[in-house]
């Protein structure tokens, strides 16, 4: 693996678990607090989080297809 495929690896993996924390808590919030508008940041990490997963989605995809198109010594 090449360095630029080990970092987006890691930036894939980091966004990744960073949306997963996002939508954990974004539901647990969500669902402790019974009236539609009183947890706003809830409502943020419900919407925010799979953006961000999908990002690092993309980052994996991108790591892949980097790590296939490299040449091998």
């Amino acid at each position: 693996m090449t360095t630029v495929t080990k970092r987006l690896t890691v930036v894939a993996v980091l966004l990744i678990t960073l949306g997963a924390i996002l939508l954990s808590v974004g539901a647990i919030g969500f669902q402790a607090s019974k009236p539609a508008d009183a947890n706003i940041g809830a409502g943020f990490a419900l919407l925010a989080g799979p953006y961000i997963v999908g990002l690092g989605l993309v980052f994996a995809l991108s790591a892949g297809l980097t790590h296939l198109t490299t040449r091998r010594r």
